[in-house]
């Protein structure tokens, strides 16, 4: 029997010899050091994040100084839902085969390697099953899925280039409309480049539709609809809980508009802490898990409505102007601002609704969480609907 690749899950497993073996030799050097930090701490939820920094004898022109692993989330209920969502898996397929096709600056990748699925047929069978069950089955089926998940033995592990000479602004603090200008045109010739790219879907069934199995988001929302009222009703109002009780009941028809063509492929997670903004202008965008498809304003409203406060509404119609703008400069003239104006104001409504699953699915209350990032999208993004 073939000995099993060692593919490391911790940081303790990221050492000299293996990191040698992994890109030492590959690149016709020696390491001979290494340090090690944790960073994104408090940002992220379904990974951890590692900066490696390397000592060299004599290095090899282009080895990297430092570099980037990212390795699964140890938070269970985190871990369960990176599992089920694929966000591991797609991750890597999208540094390891789709980032020259992108049509935006990624990291470069640098090593990765994961488990093969050792039973691609279950995320079939669940499908079927969300789609012919009442929401009360979901829920019951949802728990199963969620405990399996926790359960994963599958490994993973990506490592990336080190972003050295840049940093994002904080998600936390807030960005600024100037963040926002620079972030927008990127976004937009990202779309443009992906825009009804049918051949990319029909080859990776792992980028999914956003209105893929809503009755999953709609069994989390009754869960844990009464839990989350409780911690931020008071913030939300009566009106904003209203609303999300009409996008629970109105989902299965809501979301699908949010499907239709035309659509482009979508980050899904177009933050700020997910943007690196280099010295000379350049933006670097991390964090390719959630990469999907759906209409262009899905991203977009995330973006505003997770980066800035809502007293930038009056620039909202030039940061949208700035995003349309640049994406017919790239040739795309079947996506009206009009469109985008309705798609986003509609995304706006739909992510109130999500924050409730979200925080039923993730656990949101890790240390140095529950007081940080969770409380300021939950403000922010209701704040813009309010």
């Amino acid at each position: 029997m073939a000995k099993r690749e060692h593919i490391p899950q911790s940081a303790d497993e990221l050492t000299v010899e293996w990191f040698q073996d992994a890109i030492g030799a590959p690149a016709g050097g020696m390491i001979t050091g290494l340090s090690k930090e944790v960073i994104g701490a408090g940002v992220g939820f379904m990974g951890e994040l590692h900066r490696c920094t390397l000592e060299w004898q004599d290095r090899p022109e282009g080895a990297p100084h430092s570099v980037i692993a990212k390795i699964p989330s140890k938070v269970a209920k985190n871990r369960s839902l990176g599992e089920g969502l694929q966000v591991y898996e797609r991750e890597i397929t999208v540094y390891d085969e789709l980032r020259d096709d992108l049509g935006t600056p990624i990291p470069q990748h640098l090593y990765s390697r994961m488990d093969p699925n050792p039973a691609p047929w279950l995320e079939r069978f669940f499908v079927f099953l969300f789609e012919k069950l009442p929401i009360g089955g979901v829920g019951w089926v949802l728990n199963r899925l969620i405990a399996l998940g926790a359960k994963s033995k599958r490994r993973y592990l990506l490592v990336m280039e080190d972003i050295h000479d840049a940093q994002p602004p904080s998600q936390v603090v807030g960005g600024s409309v100037d963040d926002a200008l620079a972030a927008l045109p990127v976004l937009a010739r990202f779309h443009a480049r992906n825009w009804m790219s049918a051949e990319m879907i029909e080859k990776y069934p792992i980028i999914w539709s956003v209105d893929r199995t809503p009755k999953v988001v709609q069994a989390s929302y009754r869960r844990n609809r009464d839990a989350f009222v409780g911690r931020f009703g008071e913030l939300l109002g009566e009106e904003t809980v209203a609303n999300m009780d009409r996008i629970q009941d109105e989902l299965g028809e809501l979301v699908p508009k949010l499907a239709a063509a035309p659509w482009t492929l979508l980050h899904g997670d177009y933050r700020l802490d997910n943007l690196m903004f280099r010295p000379n202008g350049d933006i670097v965008v991390l964090d390719w898990q959630i990469l999907g498809y759906g209409r262009a304003g899905w991203d977009v409203a995330y973006f505003i409505t997770t980066a800035l406060e809502p007293h930038h509404r009056d620039e909202e119609e030039l940061m949208l102007r700035t995003y349309h703008d640049a994406l017919v400069a790239e040739g795309i003239t079947d996506y009206s601002f009009e469109d985008l104006v309705a798609d986003c104001e509609l995304t706006k409504e739909v992510f109130v609704h999500r924050m409730v699953a979200g925080d039923d699915l993730l656990d949101t209350e890790m240390e140095g969480q529950d007081e940080g990032l969770v409380n300021v999208l939950v403000q922010r993004i209701a704040g813009w609907v309010s």
